[in-house]
């Protein structure tokens, strides 16, 4: 009798044991499913809103992206990102109304775990501020700015040295000067950057970070006043504070 049921007790042990795996696999299915589902819709966009034009005699550089039908869907779309290799080429949004806004909304305002690319008010629309910064999830699936962390590698970081950003009209060229981990300060909160001296220190940290994890282009010097873009998102793990990828503007050009 007590061996019929000890091999009761193991069989009912062992149906709850496969009830509770089927449910962790249907959930971290469902998850997976839903997580595809948005890289994918990111990578439509990419796709949906680039245009290849036939080069013509006028020698100002081509502006690849459709801001038209982009601004039809979304009024507050101003901008479209470039990283080479690294497979981010994304719009870039402010919100009127709310500084987190795209933090967990796609470009249609629609709930999305991956959010958007953004940038916030203390922020103008013409990058014309010492320091703008863009924010973007860093997510194990990849999409928005993961792939930053492409440059945590030291031949990546070196071989890649460039970024791009597009304005209707315009194609502003930056120089990745640095990409580092940074605390969880919010940088346009935490510094004046109206005045020179905080500029100047910033801007040297920039170039110096005190940081293990970091990249530094050699022989960069910035000054005071240069404009100033920096990529922010999360570092991998889950850990507390940002992964930047700073880039300096060297090239300012009108598009057709």
């Amino acid at each position: 009798m007590r061996s019929d049921s000890r091999r009761r007790g193991g069989v009912i042990i062992l149906i709850v044991l496969l009830i509770l795996l089927l449910c962790l696999a249907g959930f971290f299915g469902l998850r997976m499913y839903r997580d595809y589902k948005a890289r994918r819709q990111a990578e439509e966009i990419s796709e949906s809103y680039t245009v290849t034009v036939p080069t013509t005699v006028d020698n100002r550089p081509e502006n690849p992206v459709d801001f038209a039908a982009l601004q039809t869907r979304n009024s507050e779309v101003y901008a479209w990102i470039e990283v080479p290799n690294t497979e981010i080429e994304l719009p870039i949004l402010q919100s009127f109304a709310d500084d987190l806004y795209y933090l967990n909304r796609d470009l249609d305002g629609k709930y999305s775990r991956l959010g958007s690319l953004f940038t916030q008010s203390k922020n103008s629309l013409d990058f014309s501020d010492p320091v703008t910064v863009i924010y973007g999830h860093n997510y194990y699936s990849g999409g928005m700015f993961t792939n930053l962390h492409y440059f945590e590698d030291a031949d990546f970081f070196k071989e890649n040295e460039f970024f791009y950003i597009y304005t209707p009209g315009r194609k502003l060229t930056y120089r990745i000067v640095s990409a580092y981990k940074y605390d969880d300060r919010h940088i346009l909160n935490s510094f004046d950057f109206s005045d020179e001296q905080v500029r100047r220190e910033y801007f040297d940290g920039v170039l110096n970070p005190k940081a293990m994890l970091r990249n530094v282009r050699e022989g960069v010097e910035l000054q005071t006043d240069d404009k100033l873009v920096v990529l922010s998102t999360c570092l991998t793990g889950g850990y507390s504070g940002r992964y930047l990828v700073n880039g300096v503007l060297i090239k300012d050009e009108q598009t057709r």
